[in-house]
């Protein structure tokens, strides 16, 4: 619900209360809290559908693909090869003077 805490609630209910009567605050909190569930559900839903999306294996290979045409011939070492290889240290700066 955001940054609300008791406090802030309570006062949002009291205003309500005086504002609306009390057999309109039941029918507009009962309104709210539909609005909110599905409010809920959507975003679930869009959440569960980016995901399925980002997950595509499909998209991933076409992403790789596109990405080994854009870098060339020049870098014809495989994916496979740069990760057996040991990463290369950096050691200016150390030790000697």
């Amino acid at each position: 619900m955001g940054n609300l805490g008791g406090g802030e609630l309570l006062v949002i209910l009291i205003l309500g209360l005086l504002v609306l009567g009390p057999s309109r605050l039941a029918v507009v909190a009962q309104h709210v809290g539909r609005l909110v569930g599905q409010v809920r559900r959507l975003a679930s839903g869009f959440q569960e559908e980016f995901r399925e999306i980002v997950e595509d294996p499909t998209l991933e290979a076409a992403a790789r693909a596109r990405g080994a045409a854009f870098r060339g011939p020049e870098s014809e070492q495989s994916e496979e090869e740069a990760e057996d290889e040991p990463p290369v240290k950096d050691h200016r700066g150390e030790g000697g003077g």
